[in-house]
């Protein structure tokens, strides 16, 4: 990782306090509604969520297409497969060669084959963090643009917009401030709904994968 790459985790977990403490929401979300509170104005709450869904699918997208590399992530899972596969026919062998009465040299010869497939296959496990690193990278980058699109959110529902009744699709009429099943937040369901399609739609148009190959 870069410098940079260190810093936007840093400043993505400064944020983050944001979602419980009232005076980092607030300074937040004050400071971004002078960009988004335009939008704000100018559109229902309804249609501000989705544009936050647009806006954070395109970065998101962007950055993933970006900051992964899909051949290197399935370079990871191809040798950790065929690491897996290894060890499993070389056990099958020796089961074999057992039941067949082999000779003490033979089954002593399989045994340091699967010992030594297994030791690759830890070498592999260790070089799994790699592709850890590869897929968390982009995300750090997409939590600290995103967390505070979500705090200015969550600062609008102490806004006054909370008592709005809306009509959202699988909950029905509802209010900004109620939760679906009793712990998920309206504006959050809709957000998610949005996100979904738009991120598919972004990446359908921009031609993004990011499935391993």
């Amino acid at each position: 990782w870069s410098q940079w790459d260190k810093l936007a985790g840093v400043g993505a977990l400064l944020l983050m306090p944001g979602y419980w403490f009232d005076s980092i929401r607030n300074v937040v979300g004050s400071t971004l509604d002078l960009a988004l509170g335009p939008l704000d104005a100018a559109l229902p709450f309804y249609a501000v969520i989705l544009s936050v869904a647009l806006i954070t699918g395109l970065y998101s997208s962007l950055l993933q297409a970006n900051l992964m590399n899909p051949e290197i992530m399935g370079k990871y899972q191809e040798r950790m497969k065929a690491v897996q596969e290894e060890q499993k026919e070389l056990r099958q062998e020796k089961k074999e060669a057992e039941e067949r009465g082999a000779s003490e040299a033979e089954i002593e010869r399989l045994e340091n084959e699967i010992e030594r497939a297994r030791e690759e296959q830890m070498e592999a496990m260790a070089d799994n963090l790699g592709m850890f690193k590869e897929q968390f990278r982009p995300r750090l980058w997409i939590m600290l643009f995103t967390i505070p699109m979500f705090l200015w959110m969550y600062w609008k529902m102490y806004g006054g917009i909370s008592g709005e009744m809306v009509v959202i699709p699988l909950a029905g009429e509802v209010s900004w401030g109620d939760r679906l099943q009793g712990f998920i937040p309206v504006w959050l369901f809709w957000y998610f709904l949005c996100s979904m399609a738009c991120n598919q739609l972004i990446r359908k148009a921009l031609d993004i994968n990011m499935s391993p190959s």
